[in-house]
Formats: structure tokens, sequence, C-alpha cells
């Protein structure tokens, strides 16, 4: 007879990346264990730039970016690079459907950073990570845009 330990399911961790971790090879680097499961849409949130990457609640806006399947090993690396706690804190929200609308509710953790004051845009380079994250999750670049866009107009409104 089977214990209950291994009766019980695996629970699956997993992470939306809507900055340079959608860069699979960046990734690939921190969490060698992540495995790209898809494209996922965060409903709520718009993409801004404070330098980096981030998302701020807006009630008619959604983010796109890569999900990934993490053990806690990655999200151990994953707090290093983001700086958690102090740079960005941990979120979750749960998706509670499959593409084929079958229950399966699922937590999903992202990153939000602290502070939300200013926003500016990224560096080119940072920018450039971030593109081909897009490229390998082949999302268009638009959104993408419009974000270093509103953050460059921010800027300007500070000046």
């Amino acid at each position: 007879m089977a214990n209950r330990k291994q009766e019980k399911e695996k629970v699956i961790n997993y992470y939306f990346a809507y900055g340079s971790n959608m860069n699979h090879a960046h990734m690939k680097i921190r969490c060698p264990q992540a495995k790209y499961v898809g494209t996922y849409t965060l409903p709520g949130y718009e993409l801004v730039f404070r330098g980096v990457a981030d998302v701020q609640q807006s009630k008619d806006s959604s983010v796109i970016g890569a999900l990934f399947e993490i053990t806690e090993d990655c999200e151990r690396a994953l707090d290093v690079y983001e700086g958690y706690p102090n740079l960005y804190t941990k979120k979750y929200v749960n998706r509670w459907h499959d593409d084929m609308n079958k229950f399966l509710p699922q937590k999903i953790m992202f990153y939000s950073m602290v502070d939300k004051q200013l926003v500016y845009p990224p560096s080119e380079g940072y920018l450039s990570t971030i593109v081909g994250g897009y490229q390998d999750c082949e999302i268009s670049t638009d959104p993408l845009q419009k974000a270093v866009e509103y953050s460059a107009e921010r800027l300007d409104f500070y000046r």
C-alpha cells in the first residue's frame, strides 16, 4: 500500500515573467531547472519601467509575458536576482482554467516593485534583453514599445 505522501500530487510552482526573465537564455542561466510553459496574460496590470520592468495595477489593462514552471531552488535564485524583498515584492494571482477550459487551479507568482514613485525608461542593453524574450515567446513587441514610450513621456514630465 502506497503511503499518503506518494499519493499526494506534486505541487507545481508557476512564475510569470514580464521583463528580462522572459529571455530564455538569461532565464536558463538563473534557473536551469525552469521550464517554459507558454505565454500568459496578467489581467488588471500594466507594464511600466522604473529603469527596470515593473507592473502596476490598472483596471482595464493586461500584461502579456512568459509562464514558467519553477522549482524552489529557481525561486530562491529569482529572489536574489530581483532583489526580493527590498527592490521587488512577490504577488500571486490564481488561474482557474487551462486553455481547454478544464478546471485547473494554478497559483502564479510574479514580482512587483516596492517603490512605485518614479517612471523612467530602461537602458538600451536591458531593453534588448527583454526584446529577446519577446522574440523567444513569439510575442509582439508593440506593448513593450508602448511601455517604453510612456516611461519616456513621464521622464519628460518630471523635468
